[in-house]
């Protein structure tokens, strides 16, 4: 009977890779809060300050289709 190895290295390298995209979100979610404290600390031009919170939510959307966790 012959015997199969069980590894993979298709699987072993989607795993290494979901573990460094995984990693990332940490990193990720601190950037973009602390875009947003910034974009909401602008006084001077309230409509710059809406504009670029509005754009943070939007990547934190789409980042979050692709799978991270921010």
């Amino acid at each position: 009977m012959a015997t199969t190895d069980a590894h993979d290295p298709y699987i072993d390298g989607s795993d290494e890779t979901r573990e460094e995209f995984t990693a990332n979100d940490f990193r990720i979610t601190r950037a973009l809060d602390s875009l947003l404290i910034s974009a909401k600390a602008i006084r001077s031009d309230d409509v710059a300050a809406a504009d670029i919170v509005a754009r943070l939510h939007t990547l934190r959307h789409l980042l979050k289709q692709v799978g991270h966790d921010v």
